[in-house]
């Protein structure tokens, strides 16, 4: 019995022992941490510690909020779309003004009447040589020529293009020589017959009252063979005074033939200080041709030089002039050196340094030149026939006398003093 006591008493307390272990193992654990020292610090300022990043809630913004920055960063877009746009037909435009370009821009109006005289043929030979456009139309003064410069839109495409016309200021007029004779003694004779008159009425030399936008243009007279003009009635005058019995009412002279030459230039005088307008006096047709072709090359190259002339320091060289030229230690560079001291004359440009300097590529060589010379004549005259390629036009001019004569004078001259430029 005793026995089967003890094996009861063990076999409840295995029963007990298992039923303890089977109620700790369905209780649910639970793990004490230790709080650190922020929460603790955040506990005792009595404030609520801010949860970490996997609990931590979103912040709530505004409902426009995103849509608002939406739109700011699109509007920022756009305007780095319309500056990269502004500046890019910026330099669209800047690259038209050069002169190597500008020339094509221009379109000369002739009137019909210019092509009356049989020497105006010279004309129509200078516009056709010119790089530009030329054509003919009536003009608001007869007899005249005015400028225009066609400018391409940057907006405009090649099938689309899109052209903006601009109307130059300066006017010039072709006068013959009795017709302005006749209007300079009115204009004269007005003026002393009312000597009190504050303003002279030059509307007798260049009616410009009807016209629509005179005040805003340039006016010029051009006269061609005035002193032939004066010339051959001064001798029809004295044949005529030998044989007076010969005299018709149609060959009698003019008063304004009598006019002296204190009196024109007087009359002149008073077209620039009261009117603005010159005017110029040509012996041929050529040299008319010739300063229409100066003139249409200056003003097509006047929106470059203002561009130039608006820069901070218009008087410094851009570009590679301003770093100068790098001289190796073999020579390479020399020749660009000798090209720019060619270039520091006055009115000397880059492709006639050039020629120059490949026609004797170093100043020693120049000098071996001139001492093979063997008079001063030859010296002097030794660059003139360099042919040199412009850089606008394409057609070959030479160097000319009077370059050659500065440089002559310069490379042998011991005078400090010598004058090159007599322009000047």
């Amino acid at each position: 019995m005793a026995g089967t006591e003890r094996r009861g008493l063990g076999l409840a307390a295995r029963r007990a022992a298992a039923w303890a272990v089977s109620e700790s193992e369905s209780e649910p654990e639970t793990q004490t941490q230790t709080p650190g020292p922020g929460v603790a610090a955040a506990a005792a300022a009595g404030s609520t510690p801010a949860a970490g990043p996997a609990g931590r809630p979103g912040r709530r913004r505004a409902p426009g909020e995103a849509a608002a920055r939406r739109q700011e960063r699109e509007r920022q877009k756009e305007r780095e779309a319309l500056e990269k746009r502004r500046r890019r037909e910026a330099a669209a435009a800047w690259r038209l003004l050069r002169p190597e370009r500008c020339l094509r821009l221009m379109e000369v109006c002739a009137d019909p009447g210019l092509f009356r005289d049989p020497g105006s043929d010279t004309l129509v030979e200078v516009l056709s040589s010119l790089d530009c456009k030329y054509s003919f139309e009536p003009q608001a003064i007869p007899c005249s020529i005015t400028w225009r410069r066609n400018m391409p839109s940057p907006l405009s495409t090649p099938d689309d293009p899109v052209v903006k016309t601009e109307e130059e200021k300066e006017v010039l007029v072709l006068v013959e020589p009795e017709d302005f004779l006749k209007r300079l003694f009115s204009l004269t004779q007005n003026f002393v017959n009312a000597p009190s008159v504050s303003q002279p009425d030059l509307n007798q030399v260049l009616p410009l009252a009807g016209l629509e936008g005179s005040s805003t243009k340039t006016y010029s007279l051009a006269v061609v063979g005035l002193d032939t003009y004066r010339r051959c009635n001064q001798e029809q005058g004295r044949q005529q005074a030998l044989s007076p019995g010969k005299q018709s009412p149609s060959s009698q002279r003019g008063p304004e033939l009598a006019m002296t030459q204190e009196e024109i230039l007087e009359a002149l005088a008073v077209l620039q200080l009261w009117g603005n307008i010159d005017v110029l006096f040509l012996d041929t047709w050529q040299e008319l041709g010739q300063h229409i072709s100066a003139l249409t090359k200056a003003i097509a190259k006047r929106p470059y030089r203002r561009q130039l002339e608006s820069q901070e320091l218009p008087f410094c060289t851009d570009g590679a002039w301003a770093s100068g030229v790098r001289v190796e230690k073999d020579g390479t560079g020399l020749w660009q050196v000798w090209k720019r001291q060619i270039q520091q004359f006055n009115r000397v440009s880059s492709a006639t340094a050039a020629a120059i300097a490949e026609a004797y590529p170093s100043p020693s060589l120049l000098l071996q030149a001139y001492k093979a010379c063997s008079t001063e004549d030859e010296k002097l005259l030794l660059l003139t026939d360099i042919p040199v390629k412009s850089d606008i036009s394409g057609r070959d001019h030479r160097v000319g006398p009077d370059l050659s004569r500065r440089i002559y004078l310069f490379m042998v001259s011991t005078d400090p003093n010598l004058v090159l430029d007599l322009s000047t």
